[in-house]
């Protein structure tokens, strides 16, 4: 009989929000620029005291302004 091999499957969860920093690094912008950006209008959500983006929205936006 054939001996059956674990295999391992590696599940990769796709993250649909970015922290502060992250949102820094995808716009490619400083801390002062996200915080003018948020008060132009960029939308970002509260979770407990952390502020997130989600990504389809940072996405949305770039490509209306």
């Amino acid at each position: 009989m054939g001996r059956s091999k674990n295999i391992k499957k590696e599940v990769v969860v796709e993250r649909i929000f970015f922290n502060f920093t992250e949102t820094q690094e995808f716009l490619g912008v400083s801390h002062q620029t996200v915080y003018k950006l948020m008060k132009e209008g960029l939308p970002s959500h509260k979770i407990g005291n952390k502020r997130v983006f989600l990504k389809e929205d940072l996405i949305n936006w770039v490509k209306e302004h």
